[in-house]
């Protein structure tokens, strides 16, 4: 059966620039041969920026695209939408020629939700070249991302790790009901997509992990939909920090909240249409 992990990152320290990793017992290569493939599940794999903001994303992405990793079917670029529209357009324009681009990604969890509207004239760049965009932020700023994508109502957007919801105090808290409602007005945007993924990462607590993890995924699925929502491992990030776990073990977890029936869909389908333009406009999926 087909699985196409959607959100996975590799990197090396000794070719970019990951100043994140500083400390952490990844902060070494961490390549193709070692990705962990869901006990062997996955057929397909999108990698997502991992260098550091500032690092060149048209290196990083020439650099992933040269790698031995025969799962590889799509890269999800960094990019600085901030910049004038010159220069959003060259550094689309170099991204794109590499190859197997799909979308990009501009890191908005450590900004101000009151600055989210800098890229908002990058974004409709984005829109206007076909690419998706993947959001990267924490529970606090799912509404003001949902006012950002006003300014680009053509955009495919992909919410990373449903927003980083406040896991270790459970969907009932205050935070996590906030989250609940913010998640379900964005999911009200046509074109919006939300990963099941990095929620180990998001907790520091096993047994509060355990207690309240699958609540926050089945609020996902229920407002997204399965053929909305997409399977990641977030590998190595999910499997290192946090409380961690493999992705076969998350895996696992996920298979018991989707009904067997939309399991093609949240397993790889999903992720090839939010991706693929073609596979969007003709309603069908690239082979893997």
């Amino acid at each position: 059966m087909t699985l196409v992990d959607a959100h996975v990152h590799v990197w090396d320290p000794r070719v970019g620039s990951y100043a994140w990793l500083e400390g952490s017992v990844v902060n070494r290569p961490m390549l193709p041969a070692e990705y962990s493939r869901g006990g062997g599940q996955s057929t397909g794999a999108i990698f997502v920026q991992a260098a550091d903001d500032g690092a060149d994303p048209i290196a990083e992405a020439r650099w992933v695209s040269g790698l031995h990793w025969p799962e590889l079917v799509g890269i999800v670029a960094g990019a600085d939408l901030g910049r004038s529209s010159a220069d959003v357009i060259a550094q689309l324009d170099g991204l794109v020629a590499i190859g197997k681009v799909v979308g990009v990604r501009h890191l908005l969890q450590d900004t101000a939700p009151e600055r989210f509207s800098a890229i908002a004239e990058g974004l409709r760049i984005v829109a206007a070249r076909g690419l998706t965009f993947d959001a990267c932020i924490r529970h606090g700023q799912v509404r003001a991302l949902t006012a950002l994508l006003e300014s680009a109502p053509e955009l495919t957007v992909v919410l990373d790790h449903l927003g980083k919801p406040p896991v270790d105090e459970g969907i009932g808290s205050m935070a996590g009901t906030a989250w609940a409602s913010a998640l379900a007005d964005l999911a009200a945007r046509p074109q919006t997509y939300v990963k099941l993924s990095g929620l180990t990462a998001e907790s520091q607590d096993s047994a509060a992990f355990t207690r309240y993890v699958d609540a926050f995924l089945e609020h996902a699925l229920n407002v997204f939909g399965p053929e909305r929502a997409m399977i990641a491992s977030d590998w190595p990030v999910s499997t290192s920090f946090g409380v961690g776990g493999s992705f076969a073990e998350w895996v696992a977890r996920v298979r018991r909240i989707v009904p067997d029936t939309a399991w093609p869909a949240v397993s790889a389908q999903t992720a090839l249409r939010a991706y693929f333009p073609r596979a969007r406009r003709d309603g069908g999926v690239p082979a893997i």
